[in-house]
């Protein structure tokens, strides 16, 4: 596939072996620049490589510290801006021309919208209704910190843009309690609650979990999203809860 004239460099984080991928792959070929860190995925490269055009680093996996690994692209990419997609999502095409305009912008950080797509249908409400994630940056200004929710730090202006991103995080309950267990393991051996009191780390293991359900079932409406609504409060919960039982085994 011809690469297009758009400067930029689209950084993937891989260890998934499916569609999601393929598709992440698919939606980034307008950059003229795609990274894939590869942790040890077993895609079947040779393919890949005649249907698309992008660079393959190996990694070892799985990942430990998410913020390490995104640095580490940063100063990988060829690209002054460069913007960060999972491996589970995609980037609508009808974003790509503001994405190109933004590129002589003198922002230095641009925010971008995701919507989370769970059993066929897009959840607008709940604590992922309304999620901006700042993921489209310029190198030499911004690094990630937090080894698991990595968050991006940018040093300048940013911007709030109507670029879309489609997620594909969870193709069944079971996946998505796979994936709550390794996020959770890797937060509560970030997290200091280890050290605190065993009274206090109690009231935390009770109130934490309880309050992430109410906030995302109804403060942030999401019974508006049916069963699907109820399945992410629950699963969010239940994370929070992970957290703190992993902190006591730390202990």
């Amino acid at each position: 596939m011809n690469k297009t004239d758009i400067p930029l460099s689209v950084v993937i984080l891989t260890h998934r072996k499916d569609e999601r991928f393929v598709q992440a792959l698919a939606s980034a070929q307008p950059a003229d620049e795609v990274l894939v860190l590869d942790f040890d995925s077993n895609n079947y490269w040779p393919s890949l490589t005649r249907q698309f055009h992008f660079k393959k680093i190996n990694q070892s996996g799985p990942i430990k510290n998410f913020s390490a690994v995104r640095n580490l692209a940063l100063k990988q990419a060829r690209y002054d801006w460069v913007f960060f997609l999972d491996s589970d999502e995609e980037i609508d095409p009808s974003s790509w021309l503001k994405i190109k305009a933004l590129l002589g912008s003198d922002f230095e950080g641009i925010f971008v919208r995701r919507r989370d797509v769970f059993y066929g249908k897009i959840l607008r409400f709940g604590e992922t209704g309304r999620t901006r994630l700042l993921r489209l940056m310029k190198k030499n200004a911004s690094q990630f910190v937090r080894p698991v929710h990595e968050i991006a730090q940018v040093r300048g202006k940013i911007f709030f843009a109507q670029i879309e991103l489609l997620h594909y995080a969870h193709r069944n309950i079971s996946e998505f309690w796979t994936d709550i267990s390794n996020y959770a393991k890797i937060e509560a051996d970030y997290q200091s609650d280890r050290h605190l009191p065993i009274w206090l780390l109690t009231v935390k293991t009770v109130v934490y979990p309880t309050a992430k359900f109410v906030q995302n079932y109804f403060w942030r409406l999401g019974f508006l999203d049916g069963w699907r609504g109820l399945i992410y409060a629950v699963m969010m919960s239940l994370h929070s809860l992970s957290v703190r039982v992993m902190s006591y085994e730390n202990r």
